[in-house]
């Protein structure tokens, strides 16, 4: 039923695309997958304090949960689900147009009669990819590196702005960050700057840490953001032109400010398909962004691991809320990142809030009461943040979700992918197999380490297809094949 590309060595993903909002949907290509431990630290953020960046309500949060022990989804379904969409916290891509056509079927479309087009594959692939890159600090002795990975509509601002005030050494601090141009133009990026003052045998090292919210809550917020920027006083105060290519209405802007109506349109044009129908064009183009899935700064992570092998550097901790992370943050760099407990000993001190949380318009109100009617855009939306909850595992399913994570047509279609990527995985992972190993050897391109180190690692880490295309390179050194005439039997 699914086609399928032949690659080894993973970029990309097919996807799947519509044309029009109408009764129709997608049928969704798949590719294999590769993925590689990470690690991570459980850390306890149920301290109550502010949210800084619009978190919760009035009454203490938008989205609530219960513990998988009374759970609608049992623990053995979802350690299977979390397997199969990302396993070691890397994210599958088979799996990513399958929660946009799950999404779809929750809003009643029919997902077997709509032709791909190359913008809402293009689309698709950009929603569970998105990163925009991240800050670096060297500790004052210079032996130690961390790196705090952006997730936007997560703290970002807050998180990075106090690294910037307590880092001691200024010199040791850089940011980097993709140009909207290059994210405009859909261009590979290239992330390497963001390792570059970190010599490459410690890369490997690197403390990485990012901060995440309840995927939920998370696009909630960042609606709120998209809708404020897109109002008459920002565009005036910050000089936004009107994109002249694109002159028409959304039909989402055709309903009044602060409706639930209007909320629920915007999520039935974002999941339908958002280029084709044209959600962001009229908007400033970066603004779709900030509701984008924060497993990306994972997908980032695997592509620096499929670039650097076994130098790749590997997410440290995160923190699964922002709720008071003004005290949660430093406590997980304290915690989990040797040489920067002193400076990161004590809560932040800065606050830094955004002007869309005065939410004048009343947007965010109507998407949190869209929220708590618990019908069909709730549970598009509990499909569409499947790949957020399986890779930050640390965060509460709310029992809606469980519900349609719980779907058996929803795992058959995750399961199947998953079976079909596997089946489609040509490249035999086993280190030397056919060749003569030299262990004295030094690989290339892994600072420093023998291929007996190379093989030992491979051992441990591949499981399957984990990182074939990495190790099979360094075959070609470690390995050479044996040739007939050499003293040896054919």
């Amino acid at each position: 039923m699914m086609d399928r590309a032949p690659l080894s060595y993973i970029f990309l993903a097919v996807f799947s695309a519509a044309a029009a909002v109408t009764s129709k949907d997608y049928f969704f290509p798949q590719l294999q997958s590769t993925y590689v431990a990470c690690s991570k630290s459980t850390i306890n953020t149920n301290a109550t304090g502010n949210d800084d960046d619009g978190a919760t309500d009035d009454n203490g949060g938008i989205v609530q949960s219960t513990s998988m022990k009374n759970a609608i989804l049992t623990e053995e379904q979802w350690n299977q689900i979390k397997h199969t969409s990302c396993p070691k916290q890397i994210p599958n891509p088979s799996i990513w147009p399958i929660c946009f056509a799950q999404a779809r079927i929750e809003l009643g479309f029919n997902i077997e009669t709509i032709p791909n087009t190359p913008n809402d594959e293009e689309f698709v692939k950009n929603f569970f990819t998105f990163c925009n890159g991240g800050v670096g600090y060297t500790s004052m002795d210079g032996e130690h590196h961390l790196v705090y990975l952006k997730v936007w509509k997560s703290a970002n601002d807050q998180i990075r702005k106090n690294i910037d005030r307590v880092a001691r050494k200024k010199d040791n601090l850089w940011n980097f960050d993709i140009k909207m141009n290059d994210l405009m133009s859909h261009r590979q990026q290239d992330y390497n700057e963001l390792w570059s003052p970190i010599p490459m045998s410690k890369r490997n090292q690197t403390c990485v840490v990012t901060a995440v919210r309840d995927p939920v809550e998370h696009f909630l917020s960042a609606y709120n953001e998209i809708e404020f920027r897109s109002t008459d006083s920002f565009r005036s105060s910050h000089g936004v032109k009107t994109n002249t290519n694109n002159n028409k209405q959304q039909y989402y802007e055709r309903y009044e400010n602060g409706t639930d109506a209007r909320f629920e349109r915007y999520v039935s044009e974002f999941i339908w398909g958002a280029s084709s129908t044209s959600v962001f064009p009229s908007l400033p183009f970066s603004s779709i962004f900030h509701s984008f899935s924060q497993s990306g700064v994972l997908w980032l992570l695997k592509q620096q691991i499929d670039l650097m092998g076994v130098n790749a550097p590997r997410l440290t901790a995160y923190l699964p809320s922002i709720s008071n992370v003004s005290a949660a943050f430093p406590n997980l760099v304290a915690t989990n990142c040797p040489g920067f407990e002193e400076e990161f000993g004590r809560p932040f001190t800065k606050q830094f809030d955004h002007p869309s949380q005065n939410d004048e318009f009343g947007f965010y109100a109507a998407a949190k009461r869209v929220w708590r009617k618990q019908d069909a855009t709730s549970r598009a939306l509990c499909a569409l943040h499947l790949m957020d909850y399986a890779c930050f595992d640390l965060i509460p399913i709310p029992d809606l979700c469980q519900d349609v994570f719980s779907d058996a047509s929803f795992n058959e279609r995750l399961l199947k992918s998953q079976q079909e990527a596997n089946e489609a995985m040509a490249i035999t992972c086993t280190f030397c197999e056919g060749g003569i190993p030299d262990p004295g050897l030094v690989a290339p391109n892994t600072g420093g380490l023998t291929c007996e180190l190379v093989k030992a690692t491979a051992t441990k880490e591949v499981n399957g297809t984990d990182t074939c295309a990495i190790v099979q390179n360094e075959e070609r050194v470690c390995c050479p094949t044996k040739q007939v005439g050499d003293g040896d039997d054919a």
